[in-house]
């Protein structure tokens, strides 16, 4: 979308008129997002019911590409909250945990909490779940309720 929508915004209430550019059939719950490729050309949108990521084009809206989180790293990721490497070959997802500290009932129950690190390929076309740093808190009672929400990327030079 263009910035220059927005301008004076506060003065016209929805404007730009929201436009839906991907809908999936089933259940889903669409949170973190995040540009990727070479000067914003992807938008992947986290889908914690799927365990997905959608990938989708800037220039068109168009669906481009599912990248599936689950396999021999999780069982159930629940993606959420995103950020990207400031070189643009990584992007960190926080992983919700199986005990959601935000309101129940919520689908966004994870079975690894923690910090997920997604490979960007094909110029951010596309991408593979390849580590998972997992988060725990049990407590006396034996229940994990580690449940990362968030998360940002930091650059220190």
């Amino acid at each position: 979308f263009a910035l220059e929508d927005f301008r004076g915004a506060a003065s016209k209430p929805n404007m730009p008129a929201a436009t839906s550019v991907y809908h999936a059939d089933g259940q889903h719950d669409s949170h973190g997002m995040v540009l990727t490729g070479t000067g914003g050309r992807y938008l992947w949108v986290m889908d914690r019911h799927a365990d997905t990521i959608e990938v989708l084009t800037t220039s068109d809206d168009a669906h481009v590409g599912t990248i599936a989180l689950n396999g021999s790293l999780t069982d159930n990721a629940a993606p959420d909250l995103t950020d990207i490497a400031p070189r643009g070959n990584l992007v960190f997802v926080a992983l919700r945990g199986p005990t959601p500290l935000s309101g129940d009932p919520h689908n966004a129950r994870g079975s690894t909490p923690g910090l997920g690190v997604v490979r960007v390929a094909g110029d951010g076309h596309s991408g593979a779940l390849t580590g998972v740093v997992r988060l725990s808190n049990i407590g006396a009672d034996g229940v994990e309720r580690a449940d990362p929400h968030g998360l940002r990327v930091r650059r220190l030079d």
